[in-house]
């Protein structure tokens, strides 16, 4: 969807141009048809630069065939100069069974570093008010990072939609985030969750009590290899094991190179944890050991999980017991971010999570990782 510097308006345009828009579209319907207009939110997409802006443009007719919405991206420019703010305006229609057409807004505002706050001023402007506002961000840069340019958006929105992967620092970026939420109210929901639904499909299915009796409350050792940039995915996935099993983190070691040893401490004992970055790949987490000791008239054991293709395979150490497989197709962002949009509330397995990520965050920063206290039985 390219387009030149005549196609931009000025922003105090935007809302002549929207009804010039309706207009144009209702008039070209036969038969007294109309067109409706579908928004069940309003979704801010903030990137960087043009060539991000253009890639979201492709992404947004997808994105509101799963979820209607006014769409407003937000496009920083590093190279405008001044304070000025460009806007270009279009819509996104489709034909529902009925003949019915549904068409979705999308604006488009471009702004350097100096004008973020006009550029915020104009999108609440433009908001929908009796609807719920997401921002998405779909720069590699995490939002919490950016300073005064996240400032500007983020009080607008009710949920703040991320992705991890691609991070060049994954540590400074947990632990922003995490830091951020704390002193937020706004909802927020890293992509990477919802990346590992199929490994904890997998792990619950595999581990389950009826057919591995005991099997969780004596897990004593894990080993994850991840590929690159898949740090915060491998984190998240561990801190739902260790937030699940009533896991506390004791100590971690950041080794020189790829690897990483934790030690948490389970109500059964002592877990150890290693993780092993490859230098190249995709970023997902490629192998997995679960191992446990025995147990009252039960046997020491593991299991063994790989990610292999469009699938996570399982294969277990008791040869009484199958191995399995579970789909692990990777979705497209917007579809991802349409589903998450229908989820305002948060997600609790991925609040208690992100907690746990940022304990293993600040190993790797140097930080010092403060154990949980136990509750005072005394009240």
């Amino acid at each position: 969807m390219n387009r030149s510097a005549d196609d931009y308006i000025d922003p105090v345009e935007i809302e002549r141009e929207l009804t010039a828009i309706w207009a144009t579209m209702n008039g070209q319907q036969k038969d007294g048809g109309t067109v409706t207009r579908a928004s069940m939110s309003n979704v801010m997409i903030f990137c960087d630069g043009e060539d991000q802006a253009l890639d979201a443009a492709d992404r947004i007719p997808r994105l509101v065939q799963h979820h209607p919405a006014r769409v407003l991206v937000l496009a920083l420019i590093e190279e405008q100069a001044g304070e000025g703010v460009q806007a270009w305006v279009t819509s996104h229609c489709r034909r529902t069974g009925d003949g019915q057409q549904l068409c979705a807004e999308h604006i488009e505002l471009r702004f350097g570093v100096g004008s973020a706050a006009r550029a915020a001023s104009i999108v609440r402007s433009l908001l929908i008010s009796d609807l719920p506002c997401a921002l998405w961000w779909l720069s590699p840069r995490p939002p919490a990072l950016t300073g005064a340019v996240f400032d500007a958006f983020a009080p607008m929105a009710n949920q703040i939609i991320y992705d991890s992967i691609g991070w060049a620092d994954p540590p400074s970026g947990v632990l922003a985030m995490v830091r951020w939420s704390k002193n937020n109210r706004t909802v927020i929901f890293n992509l990477a969750w919802r990346r590992l639904k199929p490994w904890r499909r997998m792990l619950s299915q595999s581990l389950d009590p009826s057919t591995l009796p005991g099997a969780l409350q004596r897990i004593d050792a894990i080993a994850l290899h991840h590929g690159p940039h898949a740090l915060p995915l491998a984190w998240l996935l561990l801190g739902w094991l260790a937030s699940r099993l009533g896991w506390q983190p004791k100590q971690g070691v950041a080794e020189a190179g790829s690897q990483l040893n934790w030690r948490f401490e389970s109500p059964n004992g002592p877990v150890r944890i290693t993780m092993q970055r490859r230098d190249d790949g995709p970023p997902n987490i490629d192998w997995m050991r679960i191992s446990w000791r025995a147990g009252d008239a039960q046997p020491a054991g593991y299991a063994e999980y790989r990610h292999e293709g469009h699938h996570i395979r399982h294969i277990p150490s008791d040869d009484s017991v199958r191995p399995s497989s579970t789909p692990a197709v990777e979705q497209r962002l917007e579809q991802m971010v349409a589903a998450q949009l229908a989820h305002r509330a948060g997600d609790r397995l991925f609040t208690e999570s992100i907690a746990f990520s940022e304990a293993m965050a600040k190993v790797v920063k140097g930080e010092t990782v403060a154990a949980k206290k136990e509750p005072d039985e005394r009240g």
